[in-house]
């Protein structure tokens, strides 16, 4: 897979506590001490009017962050802008890696009202890349084996369940569930090695 513009999103555990507008001032102060190491944080674009929308998103020149609200599943989203070095795996590592620093960054959040944790248990896989990554059979054929040899690493699990559906019109996506949720700073510790 050439394709770069790969992103992932973590539910968050307790959506219906949360108010999306909370994350605008929080992602703010992250603009204000470059809090997500190697991406220049530039700006917050607040699509929460939009019905399932992005939600609260934080732009950098590398990635965008979200508190999103597509598919009516509030849940972080970390979707890749520009270019990383090295084979899929490699750019697979590094979205995973950046969108669980990104998680432990808003669990840590004081100023939320609710803390908004993340449930690692259930994952969406996302290229955003309709030229090199059509939702397709053949692209998750392409993707599988790389995919779920990395995910049974960063989980220490024997299988993770892949579902994937067909859908032409939308953007390609593969949703992840392994049997346990586990802390994002223990997955931030495998990462490296998975």
């Amino acid at each position: 897979m050439d394709s770069y513009k790969l992103a992932v999103k973590f539910p968050f555990q307790n959506p219906s506590a949360i108010k999306a507008e909370e994350f605008v001032p929080v992602f703010h102060r992250w603009i204000q001490s470059q809090a997500l190491p190697g991406h220049q944080l530039i700006d917050v674009a607040d699509y929460d009017h939009v019905h399932e929308g992005p939600g609260i998103v934080l732009v950098s020149h590398e990635a965008n962050i979200h508190a999103d609200q597509g598919y009516g599943k509030p849940g972080l989203l970390y979707r890749r802008k520009q270019p990383t070095p090295g084979s899929f795996h490699d750019r697979l590592r590094a979205t995973f890696t950046d969108t669980l620093k990104a998680a432990a960054l808003l669990e840590a959040e004081p100023t939320l009202a609710v803390r908004a944790n993340i449930r690692t248990d259930e994952a969406s896989f996302l290229i955003f890349d309709r030229l090199l990554a059509p939702n397709s059979a053949q692209t998750f054929k392409s993707v599988r084996g790389e995919l779920e040899s990395f995910l049974k690493g960063l989980y220490d699990l024997p299988s993770v369940e892949l579902t994937y559906v067909e859908k032409p019109e939308e953007l390609f996506e593969v949703g992840i569930k392994s049997s346990r949720s586990l802390p994002t700073s223990t997955l931030l510790e495998r990462v490296g090695r998975a």
